[in-house]
């Protein structure tokens, strides 16, 4: 597999109207019956489940503690951000209504 972000293509820039194995798109492999670019290649239903589970089982999931120290750390930020909301809020009201003269 390239290690480049381009996927091996080099600096050209992959076209919408270029397939990934070449040519143009809507042309494919007829032997295989896979075509590429504006005609999507059929997957099987049981197919399309064992590469979801192929996948899934490639994700490395977090632990209970990690979930929960994230968790934890989520709710601190939200009540650190509404006290510093509030506290600006405060300031504005208090600084137009000095301005409008209304407060005092």
């Amino acid at each position: 597999a390239p290690v480049s972000k381009t996927g091996g293509w080099g600096f050209e820039p992959l076209h919408s109207c270029h397939s990934p194995r070449g040519g143009m798109a809507g042309k494919g492999d007829k032997a295989s019956g896979r075509f590429y670019g504006n005609v999507m290649a059929k997957t099987s239903p049981f197919e399309f489940i064992q590469q979801v589970r192929r996948e899934t089982a490639k994700v490395t999931w977090p632990t209970r503690n990690e979930t929960a120290v994230t968790t934890l750390m989520v709710f601190i930020m939200v009540a650190l951000a509404s006290v510093f909301f509030a506290v600006v809020d405060m300031v504005l009201q208090f600084g137009v209504k000095y301005l409008l003269g209304a407060g005092g």
